[in-house]
């Protein structure tokens, strides 16, 4: 009878034990913080690191169209080349940004210096590229965002803006060359990621309009493209009926389709009233010093596209119940 009562309470005390563990531990665990949830595909450093490097590279190529579209001349041969001296740059020569300090500018060859812009429009588009990752996978600026193709359609539009930005501003031109490879990335990868439009659609739907979600996607791409065409293209023809002269150029109007095309309709809108307030203050200064002179407007258009690229969610967010109240939606 002991020995049965003895056995009864040992096994009755380890239980108590093991449920006194048992609850002590689920107390641990309720007080860790919650696993966080994964991170999504590109956003672990070494895909930034990556990014940045491919931005510089690409900055380089947007070197070559920048000289050579002007010019006339093949954006693949000949190569890389001094421009005074016609001397090969070698690959050892030709690294971006830091090859330009190797070399304090100037040719190996012949010693003619190279212009500084080389240098700045690498460094620039390679920080873009590094920023814009950080923006969107890192820091979640935006929802939706954090895709690889969101992201790649997103820079191959900044690329196009920054090549046509720097042409503009030095020659008054923007080649459609550009712009319309821009737009041509934006429809193409809508149909195979409608993620793309997903991204800059009104509270990240997209509209059903076919029954097909690539389908849509690559109609919503068409309707952002004409959306911002369309209205430079109003504005353009407004301007030059009231000065009785040619108010912007025609290529405004394509780089405003590539926007609306990759960026989504209700960003180009965003991008058209943005651009004069980034563009016054240069405005006012440049009309001072050349009067009469053409004030380049692409620079400006680019700089609010990437403006809106990072805020675009809180600026629909904040315009469109107003917008839809006016027209009665």
């Amino acid at each position: 009878m002991d020995e049965t009562v003895l056995a009864t309470g040992t096994t009755g005390g380890s239980a108590d034990v093991m449920l006194g563990a048992i609850a002590v531990v689920a107390a641990l665990a309720g007080a860790l913080p919650e696993t966080p949830e994964p991170l999504p595909l590109g956003a672990a450093w070494p895909f930034g690191v990556f990014f940045g490097l491919v931005g510089l590279c690409v900055g380089s190529f947007l070197n070559v169209c920048i000289h050579r579209l002007p010019a006339g001349k093949g954006l693949v041969w000949p190569g890389s080349h001094c421009p005074v001296c016609l001397a090969p740059i070698a690959w050892y020569d030709n690294v971006p940004v830091v090859s330009y300090f190797v070399l304090r500018g100037r040719c190996r060859r012949c010693g003619s210096r190279f212009s500084v812009r080389y240098m700045l429009v690498e460094a620039a588009t390679g920080l873009v590229f590094f920023g814009y990752w950080l923006a969107y996978f890192r820091l979640g600026v935006r929802d939706g965002a954090d895709h690889l193709a969101v992201y790649g359609v997103h820079m191959v539009l900044a690329s196009a803006l920054v090549a046509s930005g720097v042409i503009d501003y030095e020659r008054k031109e923007i080649y459609t060359s550009v712009t319309n490879t821009a737009l041509a990335v934006g429809l193409v990868a809508s149909l195979f990621w409608p993620e793309v439009q997903r991204a800059g659609a009104y509270d990240g739907r997209l509209p059903d309009w076919t029954g097909w979600s690539r389908a849509d996607a690559v109609l919503l791409a068409l309707v952002g493209a004409a959306v911002g065409a369309g209205i430079i293209y109003v504005t353009r023809a407004l301007g030059t009926l009231v000065f009785r002269r040619e108010a912007m150029g025609i290529g405004d109007v394509y780089l405003m389709a590539a926007v609306g095309g990759c960026l989504g309709w209700e960003a180009a809108v965003l991008v058209f009233f943005s651009a004069p307030f980034l563009g016054l203050v240069y405005g006012v200064w440049h009309l001072a010093r050349r009067r009469g002179s053409e004030v380049p407007y692409g620079p400006f258009l680019g700089m609010a596209a990437g403006f809106v690229m990072l805020v675009q969610d809180e600026g629909v967010a904040h315009f469109r119940p107003g917008i839809e109240a006016l027209l009665g939606g």
